[in-house]
């Protein structure tokens, strides 16, 4: 969202800590509620899920709306409005990947993550160019308006699904849950593939996504200078590769998936390592190579995402993958984590250097998952290991 850091920035005087801050605000929920949020998406309807978080999401956007309209805006408000957003996704987004399994048949989920990642994409592209020309000319209470216009959007189309009942009979009540909990747990860390999918999503998420909650509206605002409605076209160039990225791992053999994925690791971190050191550059090249690298940025941060969770999926029975996704989405936590540390230490030694130091991490962490996670490089679908086994003991 590109209003939000607008904001923060806005009533903090440009405060890189507290911007840092608040993102890691988000973290709370989703330590706290992120394996139950798994729990919830294998046991109980996943459409009723999506539904109540779709509300939530609306009423959210209304109340910080009102606050913004009506210049009662404070910082501890934003604080509590993470919180609040943050527990909202914590359940949204394990209930919604794991409908993709059960709409599509298995050699179609990558396909199907790319196109869901694709749709994702072109409305950040409208988003993120809207949101900062909006607030630049017209002001911050006109873009939140929009996004509670958009939150009504979301959850009359949320009414459209329609997929069959996941829901189990007689799980409910908190000592079953905790018992699925460890079920959830006990699987995600004995399955070599995902626990390599889930070391992975560390690295990924400490030091690959603090880029698009914190150093790219410090950038834009402090580095690039190109201010709010810069910002949005910088977050539209994201978009715009990341769309184009989506379209090309569709065709990515699911066979491949294993290699493919911590490579996307190294080209994030190359990415943003390059983009913070060409804004050095003095002008023209000092902004119009970094505007053309973040483009790199969104390619490879939505590569990782589609192809992430599509191992996961395919790796997981279908009542594990909610929990199994859930512990994705704690891994989502150090993105928070990263984005307060990035915050905090670029109030003190300055975006640039910081961003390369996080984009480096980024290349030395997926090389080394390169060569160490074997069982990761050689991972295979379901089907493709039904079939493997079915060739074999086919009579000659």
């Amino acid at each position: 969202m590109v209003a939000l850091p607008l904001l923060v920035l806005e009533i903090t005087d440009n405060s890189a800590a507290q911007l840092g801050a608040v993102i890691a605000v988000r973290t709370v929920p989703t330590l706290l509620l992120g394996p139950w949020a798994g729990v919830a998406a294998d046991w109980f309807d996943r459409r009723t899920i999506l539904i109540l978080t779709k509300w939530a999401n609306l009423l959210l956007s209304i109340v910080i709306l009102l606050l913004v309209a009506s210049g009662r805006i404070e910082l501890w408000h934003i604080y509590v409005w993470m919180m609040l957003r943050g527990a909202t996704q914590v359940f949204d987004q394990p209930a919604r990947y794991s409908m993709i399994p059960a709409i599509l048949p298995a050699n179609l989920v990558t396909q199907g993550m790319a196109l869901l990642s694709s749709t994702q994409n072109f409305m950040r592209i409208l988003g993120a160019t809207g949101a900062g020309f909006i607030a630049e000319y017209l002001g911050l209470s006109w873009t939140f308006g929009v996004i509670t216009v958009a939150a009504v959007t979301g959850l009359l189309a949320t009414y459209q699904i329609h997929v069959e009942s996941n829901e189990r009979a007689g799980s409910a009540g908190f000592k079953g849950m905790t018992t699925g909990l460890v079920e959830g747990a006990k699987f995600s860390i004995h399955n070599r593939t995902i626990r390599g999918v889930l070391i992975i999503s560390l690295i990924y998420f400490t030091f690959g996504m603090s880029f698009m909650q914190v150093f790219a509206p410090l950038f834009a605002v402090k580095v690039l200078e190109i201010g709010r409605d810069g910002l949005g076209v910088m977050l539209a160039l994201t978009g715009g590769g990341a769309l184009v990225a989506s379209l090309v791992i569709a065709r990515i053999r699911p066979s491949r998936l294993g290699v493919v994925l911590p490579a996307t690791v190294v080209a994030i971190g190359a990415s943003l390592s390059l983009f913070s050191l060409s804004s050095y550059l003095p002008r023209p090249a000092g902004l119009v190579l970094p505007l053309a690298l973040v483009m790199f940025v969104g390619a490879s941060q939505t590569s990782f995402i589609a192809l992430s969770r599509s191992v996961l999926v395919q790796s997981a029975p279908s009542d594990m993958r909610g929990r199994v996704l859930a512990f994705i989405s704690m891994d989502r936590a150090m993105m928070a984590v990263g984005g307060a540390v990035g915050g905090l230490l670029s109030a003190v030694y300055g975006a640039q250097s910081i961003q390369i130091v996080f984009g480096l991490t980024c290349v030395a962490g997926g090389v080394i998952a390169v060569l160490s996670l074997r069982e990761l490089r050689m991972f295979r679908t379901t089907d493709e290991v039904k079939s493997s086994e079915r060739s074999q003991t086919a009579p000659t």
